[in-house]
């Protein structure tokens, strides 16, 4: 089978090519293949051979994959002879970036994978400009400059692979100590990827003890909790008040909610901000909790009524 079409002012041939004379793609922005999922579409072509041919130029004796190097390997798998493939002509220097382009919109790229590509991409020289870079790949400018400044941070920081990129975007802007802080809550599960966003505006704001409190490990402040004291109680004292309350009451989200529209209710008053326990003799109350300094373990904080403090 051979075919010749234009693209532009390029030929391309879309012919069958011996398996074995195709070699992998070195500037392949994918770095891993996982076996399951290969063994899937190796299951799928014995059943229905290849549809979409993979992309492919000359090289040397044979031919090196530009995109569909998981489809050569599943071929292998299933050991299949020829493969269809696009044929372009394709410059060496031109190889890296043909590669990503190929890849780069493949909704099944990691993120570490689309960084690492477009940062080799950066520091290839090919390029002067941010902007020259991402519309050679077609992709806006600020993903571009994302990537690269990810790609930047998670390096000089030890930042683990399988954090993304929206994480790291996220806290651009906030000192280095509170951005590894926020990754590392988001790894353990304590925030959410989108909430990120929000735990970093709300750090610009803070205060110190509100900042502390919310990147605190297994802190009771969300961030939904933390974005409406900053918003709505600007003063760190009324803050506080709330902090200590959502600690000792274990409030809701929606609980914060009302207690801070007490609060402003009673400072248009000329009331007291603080709310007194109400306590019952013989009723156990939850009133705080505490975390040791040496084992790192919690402990709650009781009291029995009489305002005895109980284990």
């Amino acid at each position: 089978m051979e075919n010749k079409k234009a693209k532009g002012d390029k030929m391309m041939e879309l012919i069958m090519i011996p398996i074995d004379k195709i070699q992998p793609n070195p500037f392949q922005p994918r770095e891993s293949f996982e076996k399951e999922s290969l063994k899937e579409l190796a299951d799928s072509i014995r059943d229905a051979s290849i549809i979409q041919p993979i992309v492919v130029r000359r090289h040397r004796e044979g031919y090196q994959i530009i995109a569909g190097e998981r489809r050569w390997r599943a071929a292998q798998m299933v050991d299949i002879k020829e493969i269809p493939c696009i044929v372009k002509d394709i410059p060496e220097e031109k190889i890296l970036v043909e590669s990503l382009i190929e890849n780069l919109h493949r909704e099944d790229l990691k993120d570490i994978e689309r960084e690492n590509a477009i940062y080799e991409l950066w520091n290839s020289g090919q390029f002067t400009t941010k902007e020259e870079l991402a519309k050679t790949i077609g992709v806006p400018k600020e993903r571009a400059m994302y990537d690269i400044e990810a790609k930047e941070f998670r390096d000089a920081e030890k930042v683990s692979m399988d954090t993304s990129t929206r994480t790291i975007r996220g806290t651009r802007g906030l000192l280095t100590e509170d951005r590894k802080a926020i990754i590392g809550k988001v790894r353990t599960g304590d925030f959410k990827v989108s909430e990120v966003d929000t735990v970093a505006k709300v750090i610009r704001k803070a205060t110190e003890p509100m900042k502390k409190e919310l990147l605190k490990p297994r802190s009771r402040v969300t961030p939904k909790m933390a974005e409406t004291l900053v918003e709505k109680l600007p003063n760190e004292e009324e803050q506080g008040v709330v902090l200590e309350e959502i600690k000792r009451f274990r409030l809701t989200e929606d609980e914060v909610e009302d207690r801070v529209r007490e609060i402003q209710h009673a400072k248009e008053l000329g009331e007291p901000i603080r709310k007194e326990m109400a306590v019952q003799e013989g009723t156990v109350y939850t009133v705080g909790e505490y975390e040791c300094p040496h084992c790192k373990r919690h402990y709650l904080i009781k009291c029995d009524g009489k305002r005895d403090w109980v284990e």
